[in-house]
């Protein structure tokens, strides 16, 4: 049968005798979910082979399918498939453990081995303990994706070295491996691959993708014809169609994908030919590249070379890569996927055609205070696509906002994003420009939107006044009290054009506590747009607009003391 979730297309069969022996202790399961689950979790292969003298064998075996299959995809969908999938097994192996102390001599025990096979985007997944297998047919070649947990003793006496329900802790194996549109992948139990040699297996597999039932059944004819004395089980599943990449799966190509050459005008890579350099810096270069089939431009962004062997860099290169693809938003910058499989390290993007506002600024030092709300506007914007998807970008400033020739504001650079629950949990010491980041960054404390929202507002104040905020010593503060010595200096000291009531919005969201900026970047853009009466406080507004006959009252009281002041000093000098 076909089985589909989220374009991952996959065909799956799996058959179970008891064989010679009589009862069947092997137990197996399979498990393509239609919901969002297939997105996030994958599908799932589970084979286990309970170990006969341990007197709950069946049970152990049964109780590890079942238990792994509904645990798993029970987990969070923040986990990654290696979290999920080792905390399922180890709370497994504690209650088989847990069940087999309560047993007698003449009760070994609750033991089985096990292989799970999770196929999540375009990334095999392998949990293993024991000695059933999992294989994988690609082409002519048939490799082994797991290793036996057994020993040999004389020549034809093995004994398990590793099992579920052994001890109170277990060693689990776990590797993961690319899949192909094409693949097969093959699980079974050692009363069939103990009986079948590899040319045999290999020529019965090479069927599989007419029929995949039909070659399970097959192989068990062959295994029992063999001579199997033992309970015997298999399963296949044939990948039709992959599901687009994920970010797991693109931060294993980081590790594996090969940085590119230095690339040169006329050159062609993967499709692609290169005809202009746009920009370069210590982190990344960006080229002008032309799809050479359709005759499509795009921008193409390939890691620097400093860092070849810095595996955290590669992997925020290859995040960026996927979040770009991942989000469909006017004002973020697009990613694309490549034209053919990828065999370098890089990304596509729309070719944008403008400046950043870094760049714009410049030209523009003293911007109508409606221009740069404009911007703000469209920057929130960029930024609450991200926030849905619960992403922090940590890199907001003038320089990674692109200005578009059609107007458009697009949020460029997504290299020091935060997606929650991808396993990079560890906070990084200002993953940004130190001057544009919020003070939690330097203090290693909680960050969320509010984190963008202070470098946005930076961003704001810089746009209008050409000057930071807190000076120049705010890139140099360190710790709390360095930030205490740090005081906000109004905008408007530096551009009489901008309103108070904006300035106040600023200040506002520039505050060093989180707590006490806006609870969300729509109650700031409000604020940015229009004055707030709860915030400009009556006292902020200037003299003359609070009380214009009390201003001219005492101006002329201050004028007629100066006269006064005036005629005494030339008096007295005569």
């Amino acid at each position: 049968m076909t089985l589909t979730t989220t374009a991952l297309q996959v065909r799956a069969a799996q058959a179970s005798r008891a064989g010679r022996k009589p009862g069947n202790e092997d137990a197996l399961g399979i498990r393509v979910p239609q919901d969002h689950l297939g997105a996030s979790k994958g599908i799932v292969l589970v084979l286990a082979d309970g170990v006969s003298g341990s007197g709950e064998g069946r049970r152990a075996a049964e109780v590890s399918v079942q238990g792994f299959i509904s645990d798993y995809y029970a987990t969070p969908e923040t986990w990654t498939v290696k979290t999920s999938g080792e905390r399922v097994l180890s709370a497994l192996n504690r209650w088989l453990y847990g069940q087999g102390q309560q047993y007698t001599q003449d009760h070994h025990g609750f033991l089985t081995t096990f292989s799970a096979l999770i196929i999540r985007s375009q990334t095999a997944h392998v949990f293993h303990v024991g000695d059933t297998r999992i294989q994988r047919l690609r082409g002519d070649t048939l490799e082994p994706l797991t290793k036996d947990h057994a020993t040999r003793v004389g020549s034809d006496k093995t004994y398990l070295t590793r099992a579920l329900g052994m001890d109170w802790q277990v060693e689990i194996d776990y590797r993961t491996a690319d899949v192909q549109a094409g693949d097969v992948f093959f699980c079974s139990s050692d009363g069939v691959h103990e009986f079948l040699p590899r040319p045999m297996l290999k020529k019965l597999l090479a069927s599989a993708a007419e029929n995949p039932d039909a070659c399970c059944e097959a192989i068990l004819d062959v295994a029992w014809e063999a001579g199997s004395d033992d309970n015997i089980s298999c399963q296949i599943v044939v990948v039709d169609a992959l599901a687009a990449l994920n970010a797991d799966d693109s931060r294993l190509q980081a590790a594996t994908l090969p940085l590119p050459p230095e690339l040169q005008t006329g050159q062609i890579i993967d499709g692609l030919r290169i005809e202009a350099e746009l920009h370069a810096n210590a982190r990344s270069q960006i080229y002008r590249v032309r799809d050479e089939k359709t005759g499509q431009t795009f921008a193409l962004k390939t890691p620097s070379r400093l860092f070849e062997d810095d595996r955290e860099q590669l992997m925020r290169f290859a995040l960026e890569d996927w979040i770009g693809q991942r989000l469909d938003h006017a004002q973020v910058v697009k990613g694309m996927a490549p034209p053919q499989a990828r065999q370098w390290l890089y990304l596509l993007q729309e070719l944008l055609e403008g400046e950043t506002l870094g760049a714009w600024s410049r030209k523009n030092p003293r911007p109508a205070v409606q221009t740069v709300a404009a911007f703000a506007e469209q920057a929130v914007k960029g930024l609450r696509a991200l926030h849905r998807r619960e992403t922090l970008h940590q890199d907001i400033k003038p320089d990674n906002l692109f200005l578009c020739k059609n107007g458009v504001v697009k949020l460029i650079d997504l290299g020091a994003v935060h997606v929650a629950g991808l396993g990079d949990e560890s906070p990084q010491d200002r993953p940004g420009a130190a001057e544009y980041a919020a003070p939690e960054y330097a203090l290693n404390l909680p960050r969320d939107t509010r984190s963008d929202q202070f470098s946005l507002a930076v961003t704001v104040y810089e746009l209008l006044t050409g000057a930071h905020p807190y000076g120049d010593d705010y890139a140099r503060a360190r710790s709390a009290a360095d930030f205490q010595h740090l005081h906000y200096v109004s905008a408007c000291r530096h551009n009489p054009h901008v309103p108070l009531w904006l300035d106040a919005a600023l200040k506002k969201a520039l505050s060093f506590a989180a707590s006490q900026r806006y609870d969300s970047l729509g109650e700031f853009l409000g604020d940015l747009q229009k004055p707030n009466p709860a915030l400009v406080p009556v006292n902020a507004s200037p003299w003359l607009e609070r009380d214009p006959a009390g201003f001219w009252r005492a101006l002329a009281i201050t004028m007629t003391l100066l006269t006064f002041f005036e005629l005494f000093w030339i008096l007295a000098r005569h």
